[in-house]
């Protein structure tokens, strides 16, 4: 494996990828800089008889183009022979492959945990024998990451879908999935009586979510909305199980670390920005953070408690972790 390769491999390594959309081009990018001729994605037609091409690098094949639908062969099921480079479980038909001009062609199948198959990655050429191993290894694991995102993308869809059914209860809201505010502030009671009666020690954050200011401008409240939606998700995934987390305004989530000291607030803070830096590094939304510490046993009801959090959080901007716990201790 040459050093080309090698960078195309950490490329795909990306820690995160926004939607199946980013995953695709930049698996498409990393394989076009390792691998020769044409690098096809193909979503399966819903009959299963063939593929559509939904995104594509290089050129050079007529046919071979965008919105193409591409016959699937006996290659599909591992049957099938012909000549030039090929790979076991090459998916597409290669006759008519071979009609078009390509003479050389690497194919896998994306197939998800319960053994879907819903598209395929190739490399076509028109050149003779222009694949090797390096090349097959390159495109199974580009092809198992967009596996990976593609199933990832359907379960988050499902999972919306589920939310949205479940909303109808008091209680969730219904664009993240999150306890609204009336749910999240029954949740707060019970760790407050907790906390007021010195049986375990919680504390209360509030992050208020904002977009830069040129994106607001340009897109306004739709991105704003996706701000929240990708920090409610972030902030659901850096909870501890003990904890209780919600969406308590139109651009403020919330939650209650239970069993926390006021002194273990910032890395809590400092692992849900990390998070959220991650998700969001290098496209839209750029999320801006502000947050406010209440410490839960120093105020005289859950309600109160959360209103004082949420008045901290309402300064713009990032704040630096050391203000925040001061004035959370202060109350």
């Amino acid at each position: 494996m040459d050093s080309t390769q090698a960078r195309a491999l950490i490329r795909l390594g990306h820690p995160h990828f926004r939607s199946f959309s980013d995953a695709a081009q930049a698996a498409l990018d990393a394989l076009a800089d390792a691998v020769p001729g044409i690098i096809a994605l193909t979503q399966m037609e819903p009959d299963g008889q063939g593929c559509r091409v939904i995104d594509l690098r290089g050129a050079g094949v007529d046919g071979i183009a965008k919105g193409a639908i591409l016959p699937l062969g006996v290659h599909a099921n591992g049957n099938g022979t012909a000549g030039g480079d090929t790979s076991p479980d090459d998916p597409l038909d290669r006759e008519f492959l071979q009609s078009l001009g390509v003479q050389a062609c690497l194919g896998t199948s994306l197939e998800t945990s319960d053994g879907r198959i819903v598209g395929t990655l190739s490399g076509l050429e028109s050149r003779p024998d222009a694949y090797g191993c390096d090349h097959l290894a390159m495109l199974g694991v580009a092809a198992r990451v967009l596996s990976h995102e593609w199933e990832r993308v359907e379960l988050r869809a499902e999972l919306g879908r589920l939310r949205r059914r479940a909303s109808v209860d008091v209680g969730v809201d219904a664009e993240t999935g999150l306890p609204n505010r009336d749910g999240f502030v029954d949740l707060l009671e019970q760790a407050w009586g907790l906390a007021r009666r010195g049986t375990v020690e919680s504390v209360l954050v509030a992050f208020r979510i904002a977009v830069g200011s040129e994106e607001g401008a340009r897109n306004g409240d739709a991105l704003s909305r996706l701000a929240v939606k990708v920090a409610a998700e972030v902030l659901e995934g850096s909870a501890r199980t003990t904890d209780r987390v919600g969406r308590v305004g139109e651009a403020t989530v919330a939650a209650v670390l239970v069993g926390c000291r006021v002194d273990d607030a910032p890395a809590f803070i400092e692992r849900f920005r990390a998070a959220l830096g991650r998700v969001t590094e290098g496209g839209n939304p750029r999320v801006e953070l502000s947050f406010g510490v209440q410490v839960l046993s120093e105020t005289p009801s859950s309600r109160k408690a959360l209103e004082l959090a949420e008045a901290a959080a309402g300064v713009p901007g990032q704040e630096r972790l050391a203000d925040a716990v001061d004035r959370g201790a202060a109350g």
